[in-house]
């Protein structure tokens, strides 16, 4: 860079940017350092990086002079006070020019300048997604596909039904020796109904497993759930129905609620009306709740009650999206669930975003997408089998 008088005028926290961004790989240990405690140098190297990606996006190669617009840049800049912010970033436009193709060597071989990461807050699945029932006996079946009979349950394509199985207990000798433990797997984009012999009715969401017996013959009706599922649940006050997670245990006697678990932060027990019971998985108390109430499970094992709308835990089992003051951030997770894509955030402030949302999730990815951007809110991008959230 040639030294003349309008250079020398230039501020010396700029001038030492200018010099870092042209030549990056002639800086020693000293002048690193040096760069990295000049706040105003870092701020007006990273305003030119800014200028530019600009430059990038709007000019073609060799379409600038490059040398013409470094003369004009210092004579602009000659006997002229320190300046920050917008007004630099305006008068550094010209400069930028020269940096094309030295952007990625500043930012890697010294680090100074690191880009954020984006951040990933869902994962997509590659492994094939299908519905499969497995038995005790490790026998297992893909519903989607097979059209062998289960023996214990009537099946067809939306649901399986296992009531007529009650009757078989109790009629038939020794019958109890043929009770299994099934494991319906739900995989993601797909949701499934199960009638369990009792007659209780259980909407399966995407990505969730329930394990239950084909026969209820204990003190109590007892089922493991990890995922989420809606409940209605056949009235027995002699035989208590209890959902069991991971994390939380639910007791009714007879009742519509729905259970989310997906993990343990993550863990919601709310009810649409009746009464239940919950308490964490370490023995903890039970708390009753009431209807249109959520029992949100805390880090230190206690619950907090909170007044919800119910079309949120109800619609998802009609087909639909529905999220009312919910964090773009558990929005783009449940999107990631049903359509199995990964989720990134290269805004990171957009995750925190408390969001009213709704929309048929049965109309297809691109659907969704086209709505959450006439929010005007974010952008959403499908790149891949992965969308970006600027």
């Amino acid at each position: 860079m040639d030294k003349d008088k309008g250079y020398n005028d230039i501020n010396d926290s700029i001038k030492k940017a200018l010099d870092i961004m042209e030549s990056p790989s002639e800086l020693n240990e000293k002048e690193t350092s040096g760069a990295l405690e000049d706040d105003e140098c870092l701020q007006t190297c990273r305003d030119i990086m800014d200028m530019n990606v600009a430059l990038q996006q709007q000019q073609t190669p060799g379409s600038i002079d490059v040398e013409a617009e470094l003369v004009r840049f210092k004579a602009k800049h000659t006997k002229r006070k320190p300046f920050a912010g917008l007004k630099l970033a305006i008068s550094l436009v010209s400069a930028a020019a020269i940096l094309t193709g030295l952007v990625f060597i500043i930012s890697n071989t010294l680090d100074i300048f690191p880009t954020p990461d984006p951040i990933t807050v869902f994962t997509a699945d590659n492994t094939p997604q299908e519905i499969t029932l497995q038995a005790e006996d490790g026998e297992k079946m893909i519903l989607g596909e097979s059209q062998k009979d289960p023996k214990v349950a009537a099946k067809t394509k939306e649901y399986l039904d296992y009531s007529r199985t009650k009757k078989t207990v109790a009629n038939v000798p020794n019958a109890q020796n043929t009770i299994q433990t099934h494991t319906l797997t739900i995989p993601r984009g797909q949701n499934f109904k199960v009638i369990l012999c009792d007659g209780t009715e259980v909407w399966l969401n995407a990505n969730t497993r329930l394990i239950y017996p084909t026969a209820f013959v204990e003190k109590e009706r007892t089922v493991y759930l990890e995922g989420e599922a809606y409940f209605k649940v056949t009235p027995n006050k002699q035989q208590p129905f209890i959902v069991k997670t991971p994390s939380i245990q639910t007791r009714v006697l007879g009742t519509e609620f729905n259970i989310r678990s997906y993990n343990p932060e993550d863990s919601h027990v709310v009810l649409i009306n009746g009464k239940v019971e919950v308490s964490n998985t370490q023995g903890g108390a039970y708390t009753a709740i009431t209807p249109g109430e959520d029992a949100h499970l805390q880090a230190d094992g206690n619950f907090i009650l909170t007044e919800v709308d119910l079309d949120s835990y109800i619609y998802w089992k009609d087909g639909y999206f529905y999220f009312d003051d919910v964090t773009l951030r558990e929005i783009m997770q449940n999107l990631g669930r049903w359509y199995n894509v990964s989720i990134e955030f290269r805004n990171k402030e957009a995750m925190n975003y408390k969001m009213h949302f709704v929309a048929d999730r049965r109309l297809g990815l691109e659907h969704t997408i086209q709505l959450l951007n006439r929010m005007k809110k974010v952008t959403v991008t499908l790149n891949g089998n992965t969308l970006t959230i600027d």
